[in-house]
């Protein structure tokens, strides 16, 4: 199925300002789906189904995003993703945080030590794939980079996040595709098999460029 952080993404980027994503369906691959647009929602359609549907939310993002970590530290953590767990990694072909996905992100954030709430990072260097004309990165990539980030910061922790339900995305500032950015990931709460988490996505130097909360679903044994 579609990734899910690259599928809100590809429907965020079609709207100004803060956008909630919500994921209804698996996004099936090498299918016809058709892309609804109205004034007030923008839908993705397989016939008669909705897989997932986008609309502009009051801002600001209400989400409190902690100090972000130096590079160093960033790439430090990278040692101890869910991404290398039993040499193979949680979710392998993954397109955000596999290490066996051809051509995917390829964003390993594992956890950092002393933060609280758990809090996970990795580094992100674009690269000129991702490009745009100008040289930045288009949001549908950015928003696909804070996807996987918020389910390991409670995969790392021992709890299964393992369905994405919804994300709201704001983008503060440009990305710039040739730079190491830091992409961290947190525990915001929990509600029942809901997992509530804040990821962000910052500058070299702290800026904050990008943030997003998602509404993942607690995967069950077996």
């Amino acid at each position: 199925m579609g990734h899910g952080g690259y599928v809100a993404g590809l429907l965020a980027r079609r709207r100004k300002g803060v956008v909630q994503v919500t994921l209804r369906r698996p996004t099936p691959l090498d299918a016809p789906i058709e892309l609804v647009d109205t004034d007030d929602l923008l839908e993705l359609r397989n016939g008669d189904e909705v897989i997932a549907s986008a609309e502009v939310v009051p801002g600001p993002l209400d989400l409190d995003v902690p100090a972000p970590p130096t590079l160093d530290e960033a790439r430090a953590a990278e040692a101890g993703s869910p991404s290398h767990y039993d040499g193979r990694g949680v979710h392998p072909t993954c397109f955000g945080c596999g290490t066996a996905a051809d051509g995917g992100l390829r964003i390993h954030v594992g956890p950092l030590e002393g933060r609280e709430p758990p809090q996970v990072a990795a580094v992100w260097l674009p690269g000129e794939a991702l490009a745009d004309p100008d040289g930045t990165v288009d949001p549908h990539w950015v928003l696909a980079a804070l996807d996987c980030p918020g389910a390991f910061a409670f995969i790392a922790g021992g709890k299964r996040a393992g369905l994405l339900g919804r994300i709201v995305f704001e983008q503060h500032g440009p990305v710039a595709a040739a730079d190491e950015h830091v992409v961290t990931g947190w525990q915001v709460g929990e509600d029942g098999r809901k997992l509530f988490a804040g990821t962000a996505l910052f500058a070299a130097d702290g800026t904050l460029l990008a943030s997003a909360k998602a509404t993942w679903f607690q995967m069950t044994p077996g």
